[in-house]
């Protein structure tokens, strides 16, 4: 007989009770009186009785036991084993391979120590005759070996060593309920097979089907730079490093080297600058260290310090910056925790693209000045905006700018180079398929209609805008799109191919109703994201993340960190899974020939830097129940035999009041 339900036997506590009632039931005795007839007649039975009365109240308690013990198998579930289970012995080793698991001690890491734990196992199982499953539990988790048996047991050992000889150890956050979940394939097939989980992590609950085997080593630990930022405050930078230990208290060098400090492009050689202090790092506690300018520090607190910069050294632009821990008391040497990889952190980004603008109007209004100068506050956090005005009387250049904006007086012929933007033209320049005719008055003001969607007039509502001037086309080249049109005359145009990408708007600002103040700047936004996406928005980010990538060319090509990987993308937008921590390299030439290079650093998640992590649950696998345990219930019969025992302590107690 099995027991489904053990905790069922919980209500053989009832028996105990019933015990207790009979020891504290009121004990009645008789007294003797006076001698009567009656008296004596009803002594002389009860003389024969004493006996029955005394088996009775033996049986009626025996009774109650019974059917207080009847009533908790009941709630117990017992079930008879008809098939006795028929399979082999069969084990699942689940190996965490998150970043936290490349943490050593003695040259070993724990991942090494999960790879030999997991290849002594198998030899276990295969002397059982039983099979050997491994589940590789990375960010999609997968089968490593699939239900092996004895005959391949060299499949085991050659597989599990390759692991090692590979460093298939990943650098990001393992998801250990997708390996549990995978695990089901086999449980059901054998729901008797056992998981042996070999991780660094600890839980809260572990399911009582999971084996968990430990296999962080005492003494480790481990500090890790979890994040840092620069941040432009006054015109000039301050340098925020988020800081943890884990493990034990230990005092560290922080140290930030500015490499290009205050230089203007990335060929100048200029000696590093450097700021460091010393950091008491307390356990399992996270602090911020601020660098930034000695006039604005604040006062330390628990959790963050301030590093004074001087007014000398202070960092308005930069084209790196260079952050590690070293050991306290001696300057030169490493720091010697067990994980290595946070050690460091790299910043970019302290370099922006110069983004040349000329604007050249015989007539120079606020809408395109003033949003100009909008746009280059808003995007200074990604380019150097440099804009360029040509009055009336000015040679424009042809060259040399990656926008150019003519407004009213046109060019000769157009520029070589950069995106143009016509506005109100007064001629067709040489070189821009147009053909300029009348002048057309509305009368008064006619809506304008959108004819094709594009990005360049998103968010914009042609119906709500109006025109009462403006310039016809007598002809143009196939090349161009018609965006909008006012009484079924193009009014803006677009042509955008790889070596010229024009805008012509056929009318002035001056000519159209008041929503177009707030439809030009959307315009002019557009035109910026369009024609100038920024490469990649960020330039930190976490192992294991997508990271999207744009170009302003035909193709961008990535460097993986230390040369390991290089891609080539043509397709945009494009998605950059990034795997290794480092520094990763992104270069395209543009439409135009311009030469681009960023930089973006990968850090692994800061959640893999705390070594002796703890969570909440461990997922509890599903068993799908098979015919290879086969189970009769015996309720009917337990129910059975309580009624019947229920119907004798009935009748005991009715002999009783005869």
């Amino acid at each position: 007989m099995k027991l489904l339900t053990p905790l069922g036997l919980l209500g053989l506590l009832g028996i105990a009770v019933l015990i207790l009632i009979y020891v504290i039931k009121p004990n009645y005795q008789q007294k003797t009186v006076s001698s009567t007839f009656v008296w004596k007649l009803s002594l002389k039975y009860k003389k024969k009785r004493v006996q029955i009365n005394k088996l009775r109240n033996v049986l009626l308690i025996l009774c109650q036991v019974l059917v207080l013990t009847a009533c908790a198998l009941i709630l117990a579930e017992p079930n008879r084993v008809v098939k006795a289970e028929t399979c082999p012995s069969e084990v699942i080793a689940i190996i965490d391979s998150s970043a936290s698991m490349r943490a050593q001690k003695d040259g070993e890491s724990r991942f090494e120590r999960a790879v030999k734990k997991s290849l002594s196992l198998s030899e276990e199982v295969f002397s059982n005759g039983g099979l050997f499953s491994v589940i590789l539990a990375d960010e999609n988790p997968s089968f490593l070996l699939n239900r092996i048996s004895a005959a391949e047991e060299d499949k085991v050992s050659a597989a599990l060593e390759e692991l090692l000889e590979e460093d298939a150890c990943t650098y990001g956050a393992s998801n250990m309920d997708a390996a549990i979940k995978l695990s089901e394939n086999i449980l059901n097939e054998n729901p008797k097979a056992q998981i042996y989980l070999y991780t660094d992590t600890t839980y809260s609950y572990v399911p009582s089907t999971v084996n968990l085997v430990s296999v962080s080593e005492t003494g480790e630990w481990n500090v890790g730079i979890l994040n840092a930022r620069a941040e432009m405050e006054d015109n000039y930078y301050a340098f925020y490093v988020d800081l943890a230990c884990y493990g034990q208290d230990i005092d560290v060098k922080l140290t930030v080297s500015v490499s290009g400090p205050n230089t203007s492009s990335s060929t100048e050689n200029v000696k590093p600058t450097e700021f460091e202090t010393i950091v008491k790092c307390s356990k399992d506690k996270t602090k911020t260290v601020i660098f930034k300018n000695e006039n604005e520090v604040g006062k330390d607190t628990e959790n963050t310090v301030y590093v004074p910069i001087p007014d000398q050294k202070r960092i308005y632009s930069y084209q790196s910056v260079h952050i590690y821990v070293s050991d306290s008391e001696t300057a030169t040497s490493s720091l010697n925790d067990s994980f290595s990889e946070d050690n460091t952190f790299e910043i970019y980004g302290g370099q922006k693209e110069v983004l040349k603008i000329q604007y050249a109007s015989s007539l120079p209004n606020p809408f395109f000045s003033g949003i100009l100068l909008v746009l280059q506050d808003n995007f200074s956090d990604r380019w150097d905006i440099q804009i360029t005005e040509i009055h009336e009387g000015q040679q424009p250049a042809l060259k040399g700018y990656d926008l150019y904006i003519f407004e009213h007086t046109m060019p000769a012929e157009m520029p070589t180079d950069g995106i143009v933007f016509l506005a109100d033209p007064d001629k067709a320049p040489v070189g821009s398929g147009l053909s300029l005719g009348r002048i057309y008055d509305c009368q008064g003001s006619i809506p304008l209609v959108q004819e094709n969607y594009h990005d360049l007039i998103k968010y914009i509502d042609a119906s709500s805008l109006t025109l009462s001037y403006f310039t016809t086309l007598s002809g143009y080249d196939a090349s161009y799109d018609t965006l909008l049109t006012c009484n079924g005359e193009p009014v803006l145009l677009l042509k955008d191919e790889k070596e010229a990408k024009v805008i012509v708007s056929l009318f002035s600002v001056h000519h159209s109703n008041t929503p177009i103040k707030y439809a030009f700047p959307t315009l002019m936004y557009n035109l910026f994201e369009y024609f100038l996406p920024v490469t990649v928005k960020g330039n930190a980010f976490e192992v294991n993340e997508s990271v999207s990538l744009n170009a302003r060319g035909e193709n961008l090509v990535v460097s993986g960190y230390d040369g390991q990987e290089q891609l080539e993308f043509d397709t945009f937008p494009a998605t950059l899974k990034v795997s290794i921590p480092g520094t990763y390299i992104l270069t395209q030439v543009t439409d135009f020939g311009k030469k681009l290079s960023e930089k973006i650093y990968v850090r692994v998640p800061r959640a893999e830097s705390n070594i002796w992590n703890s969570a909440d649950s461990l997922s509890e696998p599903n068993r799908k129940e098979t015919d290879e345990d086969s189970y009769k219930n015996l309720i009917v019969y337990f129910a059975g035999a309580l009624v019947a025992l229920l119907f004798i302590e009935w009748l005991l107690q009715s002999r009783e009041s005869m």
